[in-house]
């Protein structure tokens, strides 16, 4: 391999660490993304199913910032 030949060879390599850099990046914000989505929705899911519970035993929803405590 000529010196030339090396040369571009080694700047072939780094021009494609330099893409599959810029690629993690973008996969890594958009797994950020997905994630906060996802905690979201995890947070719906358990929202929903308390309300289920609720519904399921026959009582009301109740907010624990309505109740008074038991010395009242």
């Amino acid at each position: 391999m000529t010196p030339d030949e090396t040369s571009d060879h080694i700047i072939r390599l780094e021009m494609a660490v330099a893409h599959l850099q810029h690629e993690l990046e973008q996969m890594h914000s958009v797994l950020l993304a997905v994630q906060g989505e996802l905690k979201g929705t995890r947070d719906q899911i358990s929202k929903l199913e308390r309300r289920i519970d609720i519904v399921n035993e026959g009582g009301q929803e109740r907010d624990i910032n309505d109740e008074k405590p038991p010395h009242y």
